[in-house]
């Protein structure tokens, strides 16, 4: 079973050298996908961010210091995605720079990928939220689950998440719930997890006064 890995990542970020180190011990390869800096609210068509939760905020749905990275990180993740549909792999996957990776990572994942129903077009390797239902021995998502930390998709899958990201004018790990009620088949893996991060150097939310219990 092959897969490809794109870790998307600002250029010049410090997490990158963490983030070889991390792999390089698990002697994996990879290839890097830069994120993307939005310079000013004037650089995002309303339709890219009319429809931002900000958690909940008002105030962050118009804060440059929160839209610009958002929408950013929005337009690496569509960089990273329309890179995964063209390749030749069975599987991609895509992580974020502050991913960590369990110990014996490359054989516990191609063990799932192995085990996963063919119609799957993307796993979840890490997440948050309960909008779950569990079918037929795999947690499938069903409703509002969150995360863009590590995922592994097919290629097909790929080209379909792209074209629905495309007039998405939310955060992008809003995109899970509006897949699976289109009929994708995304699953959640049972037992310990294979990705962990933290949110401490969040590229996202990090300094934001109001988001201080998350990145502190």
């Amino acid at each position: 079973m092959l897969y490809k890995i794109l870790i998307v990542s600002l250029p010049g970020s410090p997490k990158r050298e963490i983030m070889s180190q991390r792999l390089s011990a698990q002697k994996l390869s990879w290839e890097w996908v830069d994120g993307v800096r939005v310079a000013s609210m004037e650089d995002i068509p309303w339709e890219e961010r009319n429809d931002l939760e900000a958690y909940g905020i008002p105030r962050l749905k118009q804060a440059p210091e929160y839209v610009c990275r958002a929408i950013g990180c929005k337009r690496a993740m569509r960089r990273a995605i329309d890179h995964a549909a063209t390749c030749a792999e069975d599987w991609v996957l895509i992580l974020q720079d502050d991913a960590i990776l369990a110990d014996s990572f490359d054989a516990k994942l191609k063990d799932l990928l192995h085990r996963v129903p063919d119609e799957t077009g993307c796993v979840l390797l890490h997440h948050a939220g309960s909008g779950v239902k569990e079918v037929e021995g795999w947690t499938r998502v069903t409703g509002d689950v969150r995360s863009m930390t590590a995922f592994v998709l097919r290629p097909s899958f790929a080209l379909s998440m792209s074209k629905a990201l495309l007039p998405w004018g939310g955060e992008t790990d809003r995109i899970w719930e509006h897949l699976a009620r289109q009929g994708e088949l995304i699953i959640i893996p049972a037992g310990p997890g294979l990705v962990s991060c933290s949110q401490k150097e969040s590229d996202i939310i990090g300094g934001i006064p109001e988001l201080r219990e998350f990145w502190e």
